[in-house]
């Protein structure tokens, strides 16, 4: 089986989210990550938040995932590879 690592700045959807203590915890245990340099969840309390991992080395997409699912929440594909320069729309370095 081949292993999926994410390389680059990649965003991914995630449901399930419905609170900031959902967005903490899944912010803190993401950022525990090996390789995992920046963590930045966008929250869409009724639908799909997005998930924004900037690695700092290779990260295991796999690992990701089963993170995600173990927390409890719906990991869904992922949306996007880089997002807009000057987005400031994610909620940033919340503890």
């Amino acid at each position: 089986m081949t292993r999926t690592t994410i390389r680059r700045v990649s965003t991914f959807g995630v449901s399930g989210l419905t609170c900031p203590d959902c967005l903490v915890l899944l912010m803190e245990r993401v950022r525990q990550q090996p390789g995992v340099r920046e963590v930045t969840v966008d929250l869409e309390p009724a639908g799909e938040s997005s998930l924004t991992i900037a690695p700092a080395e290779a990260v295991s997409a796999e690992e990701i995932r089963a993170l995600v699912d173990e927390i409890g929440f719906d990991y869904i594909a992922r949306r996007s590879h880089r997002r807009p320069p000057g987005d400031r729309t994610l909620a940033r370095g919340l503890p």
